[in-house]
């Protein structure tokens, strides 16, 4: 019997973040036992559309049980767990591709909470629940991610 999967994919570079630290953590635990699980760590594109499709491909390729997103937003002093995404995105920030949208899902719930407890998790890394996942690739990974994996 295989043990359980775990699949954490961090970031990669966008606009003037050239060497993304949620890539390097993702990739730093590749690989990794997590308490009988066994940790696969990549990194995804900062797209709209490739990173979430990149995420739910290879978790469910993989019958992954927990999927992890990691990004970087500036002016957070602590590492933050999303409580939930909305459906929406800034139309001011383009991503990687030079995509901007607006509505994520136009058909879509208003808002789309994560699916494994987000103050447990804050809890085990010394980090704080956050609120608000901002308008960009990371709000839109975590609502396309939980919508379809959830």
């Amino acid at each position: 019997m295989s043990p359980p999967v775990v699949l954490v994919h961090g970031f990669g570079p966008f606009l003037d973040v050239f060497d993304n630290p949620a890539a390097r953590l993702a990739l730093s635990v590749n690989g990794q036992d997590a308490g009988g699980a066994m940790i696969v760590g990549e990194v995804m594109p900062v797209s709209y559309q490739r990173g979430p499709a990149l995420s739910i491909a290879r978790a469910r390729g993989l019958g992954a049980t927990l999927v992890i997103g990691i990004g970087v937003a500036r002016g957070r002093a602590r590492a933050g767990v999303e409580a939930w995404a909305q459906n929406e995105a800034d139309p001011n920030l383009v991503d990687i591709d030079g995509e901007s949208l607006h509505l994520l899902n136009v058909q879509g719930p208003p808002r789309v909470e994560c699916t494994a407890p987000p103050s447990r998790l804050a809890l085990e890394i010394g980090g704080v629940v956050s609120e608000d996942a901002g308008r960009y690739v990371c709000n839109a990974w975590l609502y396309r991610v939980a919508l379809a994996l959830g």
